[in-house]
């Protein structure tokens, strides 16, 4: 997948990813180089309208 940085997720949504869990380890502060896993849950910081925006581009892939 791509990562955080190349999905420019957070200028698209203005939806800042502040934590992910993945397999029970939480992972704080994931920086630009992170890339996203299916089953990996994202802590995340933004209004209702851009969660729900990441929401479906995150859906997307």
């Amino acid at each position: 997948g791509r990562t955080l940085r190349e999905s420019a997720l957070r200028s698209e949504t203005g939806v800042s990813i502040v934590a992910v869990v993945r397999d029970g380890r939480t992972i704080p502060a994931p920086g630009g180089d992170f890339a996203l896993q299916r089953g990996d849950t994202a802590v995340t910081v933004g209004t209702p309208e851009g969660i729900k925006e990441l929401f479906r581009l995150l859906q997307q892939g």
